[in-house]
């Protein structure tokens, strides 16, 4: 076995798509949250594959749920670099509990796949944190790491999952191909409250097909995209200048990364739609005073001025308990909700939800697609949902 992955060593050409690059399409999204069957929404999200035949992968919340540990999802281009970047691993200070493949051996026969490999690694103690870093929370300290690592290996490796509770799955091949290649079927009868599904390699070229498959994932942030954001330079900056780092180098990364922030540091559903979508001169004449003199404030923020999402685009955002749905504020990609008090489905085509409900036999009470610019979220709590308020906040 040790053979053939070096013979199936990819070469950094190949690896980034080769000379004929990215064919065209659209990325297919579909998100589910609640009680629902994991069957269902992968069958149901195989409508969308006509929108690319390049990259699909998924995101499972809940499957390692109640560890104490991390669990590290690598891929490696080459068995060559495993021990080097497993030894810049440990340099953390982390202890890596266990390694396995997450690949049954015979794929490497039938697919160019890079080498990859589960890790289960508890974080070093407080104390080794403080010496380090100066840091007291392992999962800041974890996911400053992680990071780091993705940036500094971009063309050797990636962590494409690092939380305690969920999984992301990603291959450069159909919905399929990846269904197969993970065996997800066999989660089915685990424990998951969330899934997310991302159809097509993305848009920007990022570093590659291996390294540009969505859901991107970095610890409890899982996030999936359809379109090209022109702010994308702009996002970049707000991030650079709050210290955090993009480490897949997409601009869907770049929106992923500022939800984040804008709910861990209080905003309001209702402010985070704000700073996402900008008010047309006739909204903001028809808003309250109060609301128009807070708008305002936060609009012309030094920081939060750069973030937007400005451009055809439709994102789905899962923040540890929350998941976030929105379009551009001028609607140039579709996307549909769907949802009763059991399960919500959002994603980019209401079909896909009308499928997945079929599937699941649920009755959804309420299937519409959103207005430009809105912002649609739920909160997850175990297997149960609850649609958020514009003013509820973390």
């Amino acid at each position: 076995m040790e053979e053939l992955l070096y013979k199936n060593d990819i070469d950094i050409e190949t690896f980034s798509g080769g000379k004929k690059g990215i064919p065209q399409g659209a990325c297919g999204l579909l998100a589910a949250v609640g009680e629902f069957s994991l069957d269902a929404l992968l069958k149901s999200a195989m409508c969308l594959q006509y929108r690319g035949r390049i990259g699909a992968g998924v995101t499972l919340k809940g499957i390692y749920k109640d560890n104490s540990f991390y669990v590290f999802h690598i891929m490696y281009r080459s068995q060559h670099k495993v021990s080097e970047l497993e030894h810049v691993i440990n340099s953390w200070g982390v202890h890596i509990l266990e390694s396995q493949d997450l690949v049954a051996k015979r794929y490497y026969y039938e697919y160019d796949l890079p080498i990859i490999k589960r890790y289960f690694v508890t974080p070093p103690t407080l104390e080794e944190m403080m010496y380090r870093e100066k840091i007291k929370d392992d999962y800041v300290y974890i996911m400053k790491h992680v990071a780091k690592f993705n940036k500094d290996f971009m063309d050797d490796a990636r962590i494409f999952s690092s939380s305690k509770e969920n999984g992301t799955f990603l291959t450069a091949f159909e919905l399929t191909d990846t269904i197969k290649i993970y065996d997800l079927p066999k989660y089915e009868q685990e424990y998951y409250e969330a899934c997310l599904i991302h159809l097509r390699w993305p848009t920007s070229r990022g570093r590659g097909l291996w390294w540009g498959p969505q859901p991107i994932s970095l610890g409890e942030i899982a996030g999936i995209h359809n379109g090209h954001l022109s702010s994308d330079k702009s996002n970049a900056i707000a991030l650079e200048q709050l210290g955090i780092n993009l480490h897949v180098g997409t601009d869907s990364e770049a929106i992923f990364l500022q939800t984040d922030y804008l709910l861990r540091n209080g905003y309001s559903l209702e402010e985070i739609e704000w700073v996402l979508s900008r008010k047309y001169p006739q909204e903001l004449k028809s808003m309250p005073e109060d609301k128009r003199v807070r708008y305002n404030e936060i609009v012309n923020d030094p920081i939060l001025k750069r973030m937007k999402m400005s451009g055809p685009a439709t994102a789905i955002v899962l923040v540890e308990d929350v998941i976030l749905g929105f379009t551009d504020r001028d609607h140039l990609r579709s996307f549909s909700i769907g949802y009763n008090d059991k399960v919500a489905i959002l994603g980019s085509e209401q079909r896909a939800i009308l499928s997945a409900a079929y599937f699941m036999k649920e009755e959804l009470e309420n299937v519409y697609d959103p207005d430009a610019g809105k912002v649609v979220a739920f909160e997850i709590e175990g297997k149960n949902i609850k649609k958020l308020s514009y003013g509820w906040k973390r």
